[in-house]
């Protein structure tokens, strides 16, 4: 199983459907698990928290609810993927395209900050420690050239949160890529082949 987190920015993405159309194309053959961003709409919790009228613990809260209008997004773009809020049942699906909706566990998830600097990149990583997953693919709207990435760059440069690194533990097998990641996927035959060309996170 592969997690594979959609940064929110590709909510207004006119590439959007290739992607899940690709991505659901590759889940015949790996088992992939979708955490969706929250882009926009997370900014509007955001907006609302800006404006003191509640405490960080509810505005992140609703920032997770905001990734699962998104998820819902996705699914009425592509009817056959599945919805999934126990952990325990994403290993269950086979040739199945599956978006995890975090918002009822990770709200009681003491292991989980909850906090701004906690966006969906470290709510991905956080399912990548908890499962037996072979790898996390961060996929960003900035365009990444370069074959490897420190993880403290990309933090620094705001391209992953500053809390991924918390929740990785011994699990290191991370990547990430841009929107060349339509390319990529079109273009490999199999999904061995396409995370070969994907950057790699050093931890």
């Amino acid at each position: 199983m592969w997690i594979i987190k959609i940064g929110g920015s590709w909510i207004k993405n006119p590439q959007l459907n290739k992607l899940i159309d690709l991505l659901h194309r590759f889940s015949k053959f790996e088992n992939i698990v979708i955490v969706a961003g929250g882009g926009c709409f997370s900014d509007s919790v955001r907006g609302v928290f800006s404006s003191n009228m509640m405490s960080e613990k509810t505005g992140h809260f609703l920032a997770l609810k905001a990734t699962e209008i998104f998820s819902y997004m996705l699914k009425e773009m592509k009817k056959e993927i599945l919805l999934e809020k126990k952990i325990d049942s994403l290993l269950k699906f086979n040739k199945k395209l599956v978006i995890w909706m975090p918002s009822s566990i990770l709200k009681e998830e003491n292991s989980f900050c909850k906090n701004w600097d906690s966006t969906s990149d470290s709510v991905a990583t956080w399912l990548y420690k908890k499962t037996k997953s072979k790898g996390l693919l961060f996929v960003k709207s900035i365009m990444l050239e370069k074959k490897k990435y420190k993880l403290s760059y990309l933090q620094k440069n705001n391209i992953l949160d500053k809390n991924v690194n918390k929740y990785l533990d011994k699990k290191k097998y991370l990547k990430i890529i841009g929107p060349n990641v339509i390319e990529v996927l079109d273009s490999a035959s199999n999904w061995n082949e396409a995370i070969l060309k994907f950057s790699e996170v050093e931890t």
